[in-house]
């Protein structure tokens, strides 16, 4: 099978602006590992119905936006080279949108675990884009920095968020939600942690809705809502937040994308039986 082109960015049109899917390139986890409140054989059953494999690859993405009303913004950043060698496509997605990393104003995350932040710093212990000002939740960065590292569960996984954010210092802004940038409205979707976050780009019916980590295995928890994965914080919370999402999706007929949706990763929600299936985008009917 021929490797996966990671440098081939897509491009959609959101109103005004123009939206590009990056891949950072992907990780496995075996579904056994990965998927909780979900009965093991069903998952499975739904995954293999889908063609899909076990251990599934998990496709990571970024988002980059831009518009006349604003700089390059980058929402997430993917996993970077650090923490394995499947991650740390972004780079060259980058170039081959031709947008240089000195050139992104405004990085913009939903939420701290390592395959969204981990791009933020390079091999060389640098900031990866030297002139942005990075944005998130008031409540992830209360989590992340604020927690008592003798008592967090994994040690090292908060030590290295702390390493990526200590690169942009006072470059630093701290949300809840509404507009952050112009034409993009911070949307609090808790659970999967405490300020993970979406972002709409654009308004009304060209609206875009950036949902971070709502889904990462796209065919099994459309199917049983219900699942949650080993990495929420509080996983009933994370439940009750991707029900809602999946309705109003559904209910709106609006455009959602993901960091772990299958790239391009813009697509519909459609209500099926009492679950939900991802219906991929159309790239050329994608409303101008």
């Amino acid at each position: 099978m021929t490797p996966p082109r990671y440098e081939s960015p897509m491009h959609w049109q959101v109103g005004e602006a123009t939206l590009t899917t990056l891949s950072d390139g992907y990780f496995q986890i075996p579904l056994e590992l990965l998927i909780v409140n979900a009965p093991l054989e069903k998952v499975l059953e739904v995954q293999k119905r889908a063609l899909r494999s076990n251990p599934p690859r998990l496709d990571v993405n970024a988002y980059l936006v831009r518009s006349p009303h604003h700089g390059p913004v980058l929402i997430d950043t993917g996993g970077g080279s650090q923490l394995m060698a499947s991650m740390g496509r972004l780079p060259s997605a980058l170039r081959a949108a031709g947008v240089a990393p000195e050139s992104i104003q405004t990085v913009l995350l939903t939420h701290l675990h390592g395959d969204h932040c981990g791009g933020l710093v390079n091999a060389e212990g640098n900031a990866s884009f030297p002139k942005a000002e990075l944005v998130l939740h008031r409540a992830e960065a209360a989590f992340w920095l604020e927690s008592d590292l003798d008592k967090v569960p994994d040690r090292q996984t908060f030590e290295f968020v702390r390493h990526m954010l200590a690169a942009y210092g006072n470059r630093t802004r701290l949300i809840e939600e509404g507009e952050v940038v112009p034409g993009i409205h911070a949307v609090p979707l808790p659970g999967h942690t405490p300020g993970h976050t979406g972002y709409r780009i654009g308004s009304g019916p060209s609206s875009l809705l950036i949902w971070g980590d709502i889904v990462h295995v796209p065919a099994v928890q459309s199917a049983i809502p219900d699942a949650g994965t080993a990495m929420d914080v509080d996983r009933a919370l994370a439940v009750k937040t991707r029900k809602e999402a999946f309705r109003q999706a559904a209910e709106a007929k609006s455009l959602i994308a993901g960091m772990h949706l299958e790239f391009p990763g813009v697509a519909q929600v459609q209500v099926e039986g009492d679950a939900y299936r991802f219906v991929a985008a159309h790239w050329t009917g994608m409303p101008g």
